[in-house]
Formats: structure tokens, C-alpha cells, sequence
């Protein structure tokens, strides 16, 4: 039979984890409603850690304490109740109570581990639209509640399949950008010229592959990727400010935006699948004047 410690460790372990884990569960499976079902528990999470911890070395001591050598014809120990099991629950325990202090790197919508020592568990884009006050980079604070509504609940739209360039070097750099730069979905770009919010629009595509339509929007910049580092500081003097890079497919604009980053521009970003997805969408654009 399961031992009563190990129960209780997986037990508060999942308890002390679901303010902190639940978020990004909730972006995951796409439930928007569920990302808050267990916020309450974030002012008692570090008390839950301490319990959890507690228990732990408890079950170790229980598990690893001598006993008197009793003549007896014992059955063997269930393997729910042995130390093996107890390693892979420790692991386990490890995992997720040390979520907070990586999981925020890998999912947007996982909370700070500073912020569930406090009992706050916001995640980095909620906490930074709840201190937009404080921020001192607000521009991108729109484009970030834009991208985390969409991550909610996403716009179904038609999208442009990309498996790659087909050359493995090339795919290679392409996710290493990918983990660097941040890409929007058409429905995010729309949403950003409906509201009217600040955003500066650069088209790196060559003159032969724009078919001579563009994406519409006051601030618009088209500059190739062979021009970028002559012209960014002439044409984009604003460091600061939100550009969005699209292409025809949304794979170069990654290498312009990454270029851009390195060449101190904050708010970057590469539009997923390029002009092509957004003409696929049904979204508005024009005719390039010439």
C-alpha cells in the first residue's frame, strides 16, 4: 500500500504549484477562465513550499531509518512504496515547486518567480500592463496585451504552413531567432491599426516580390535586408518605439528584427507568416506608390 507521506508530498506539491503553473496550463489548453481559478492560493505559496519540503525529508527519514531485524515472512515492498518511487516523486517535487524560477523563460504566461514569492503570481505580461505606470517602456504595453488575448483566445484566421527552408543550417538559425524574437499573428497587427496605437511598419521584401501591394499604416518604412544597416538609423530614428518587420513569408523579417535588436531597437517584432499570411486573412492593404 502507497505510503501516507508520499501522498501528502504529491498532494501539497500540486497545491503549493497550481497558482504558478496553472497560467500557463490555462494559455496551453486555452481556457482563459482557468488561468484565474486558483489565484488564491498565491499568498499562501511560499507557506506551501516550506510545508511540501517538510514533509519530503520527513518521508525520506521514514523511508531511510533503521528498524529492528524481525524474523518474518514479509511481502515485497509495493514499488508505489519504495525509495525509487519516492526519487521519482522527489524529482517530481523538484520540478515544480522550482517552476517559478525558469518556467518564465520558456512560457510568457508564467509568473516571475519574484512574483509568486509574493504572493502576487502575475505573469511577466500581466505585471507589466498592471505597472504601466511604472514601466518606463511603454510603448510595447499594447502590442503585449494584444499578444497575450490572442494567446487566450485566438482569432481563427488562415495561416500560411511553413515547415522551413528545407536547408538544415538555415532552419538552425531560424529557430535560434525565433527564441529571440518575438512573432505576431496577423489578428495582433490588426488589432494594433484598429486602435490606432503607435506602431511603425517596415517591408523588407525586394521590389520583385511585393506584387505591389503593401500593408496600410501611417508610419511605413520598406527597406531590404541588404540596406538594413546603412538605412535603419536614418529611416527609424525612434529606438523605442514598436516596429513590426514583415516579409512575404515572415522567415527573413526574423534576420531583420534579430539585426534590428542587435542594433539597439527595444520593440521588435516579425510579423508570422509575412504579407502573404495577412493578404491569406482578408485583411486590408494597398496598392505601393511609385
Amino acid at each position: 500500500m502507497i505510503n501516507k507521506n508520499i501522498i501528502t508530498v504529491i498532494s501539497a506539491t500540486i497545491i503549493a504549484s497550481l497558482c504558478c503553473v496553472t497560467p500557463v496550463l490555462a494559455v496551453l489548453a486555452g481556457a482563459g477562465s482557468l488561468a484565474s481559478s486558483f489565484s488564491w492560493l498565491a499568498p499562501y505559496h511560499n507557506y506551501l513550499v516550506i510545508f511540501t519540503i517538510l514533509v519530503l525529508i520527513y518521508a525520506w527519514y521514514d523511508k531511510l531509518k533503521p528498524i529492528k531485524n524481525i524474523e518474518c515472512n514479509c511481502d515485497e515492498v509495493a514499488f508505489i512504496a519504495s525509495k525509487k518511487f519516492l526519487a521519482i516523486v522527489t524529482v517530481f517535487t523538484a520540478i515544480m515547486l522550482s517552476f517559478p524560477l525558469w518556467g518564465d523563460k520558456f512560457f510568457t504566461s508564467a509568473p516571475s518567480a519574484q512574483s509568486c514569492s509574493t504572493g502576487a503570481c502575475d505573469s511577466l505580461t500581466i505585471a507589466s500592463q498592471k505597472d504601466i505606470t511604472q514601466n518606463k517602456n511603454i510603448h510595447s504595453l499594447p502590442i503585449l496585451k494584444y499578444i497575450q488575448e490572442e494567446i487566450i483566445n485566438p482569432t481563427s484566421y488562415k495561416q500560411v504552413a511553413c515547415g522551413g527552408t528545407g536547408y538544415k543550417v538555415l532552419d538552425t538559425l531560424m529557430a535560434e531567432k525565433q527564441a529571440k524574437i518575438e512573432q505576431i499573428t496577423p489578428p495582433v497587427l490588426l488589432k494594433i491599426l484598429e486602435n490606432g496605437d503607435d506602431v511603425t511598419l517596415l517591408d523588407i521584401r525586394e521590389p520583385n516580390h511585393n506584387d505591389g501591394n503593401k500593408i496600410d499604416t501611417i508610419e511605413s518604412y520598406s527597406i531590404t535586408y541588404g540596406q538594413i544597416y546603412f538605412s535603419a538609423f536614418k529611416q527609424l530614428q525612434d529606438k523605442d518605439a514598436v516596429i513590426v518587420v514583415y516579409g512575404k513569408f515572415g522567415l527573413v523579417s526574423l534576420f531583420v528584427a534579430s539585426t534590428l535588436k542587435e542594433l539597439g531597437y527595444k520593440n521588435v517584432y516579425s510579423l508570422k507568416g509575412g504579407f502573404d499570411a495577412w493578404k491569406l486573412a482578408g485583411y486590408p492593404y494597398e496598392k505601393i506608390e511609385k
